[in-house]
């Protein structure tokens, strides 16, 4: 049995959350939306895959997409850190400055998303990908980055190709080849309803939020 990238980093071998502290910046899925069972319904046909058990899921309640990622007290990158703050700063220090370095940016709220398609990554689990509905909300959001890092002064190596998403599942053993052909069928079928179902959706207020794993993300406070 050959285990993910992810296991000893964000999750045991057993699937369980492994402590992984951070900050980042996120829109939650509002829990009202019917596309809320959407997505419990998409996790529902992951976790019936003969493979299911190869995954952790995220919680429905922790549905998010990410604007702008923040730092993990793991990674001491300097290409992942703030370049405001010492490599070796707690990680709480980071968080404060960054609260206070967002305080003034003024609201950042309303993207209108739409689906694009499921992604299964090679070192991670399943996604939905999602992508502006329009000019205004591809503008917003690039101005929303922008801002973000200036204010930050994170800068990652994919700060220009960063892919909107939604994430169901994290990979946590690696997969046999009949395993992966079972998933790819598995998330085409999701693709199918999801792509009708997905319809616009609509974020709150951008959250700036703290994590002690990859299971919860807890406000701090709103760019509104």
């Amino acid at each position: 049995m050959k285990f993910a990238p992810s296991v000893g980093v964000k999750f045991h071998e057993d699937g369980s959350v492994r402590r992984f502290p951070g900050n980042t910046f996120i829109c939650h899925v509002d829990p009202s939306l019917d596309l809320i069972n959407e997505l419990a319904w998409a996790q529902e046909q992951l976790k019936a895959m003969k493979c299911g058990f190869k995954f952790s899921y995220l919680p429905i309640e922790s549905m998010h997409m990410t604007v702008f990622e923040g730092v993990c007290d793991q990674i001491r990158l300097a290409e992942k850190w703030t370049s405001n703050l010492a490599l070796d700063v707690p990680l709480s220090e980071t968080t404060d400055y960054f609260a206070k370095a967002v305080s003034n940016l003024g609201a950042h709220q309303g993207f209108e998303m739409v689906y694009d398609y499921v992604h299964n990554c090679q070192i991670g689990g399943s996604a939905i990908r999602i992508k502006p509905a329009n000019e205004e909300t591809k503008q917003a959001l690039a101005h929303c980055r922008e801002e973000l890092r200036k204010a930050t002064g994170i800068s990652m190596p994919d700060f220009d190709d960063y892919h909107f998403h939604i994430t169901l599942s994290y990979r946590v053993i690696e997969l046999e080849e009949h395993e992966k052909a079972e998933l790819k069928a598995t998330t085409d079928r999701i693709a199918e309803r999801i792509s009708q179902s997905f319809g616009i959706l609509k974020h709150r207020a951008v959250e700036f939020c703290t994590f002690d794993d990859m299971f919860e993300f807890k406000p701090m406070l709103t760019l509104a």
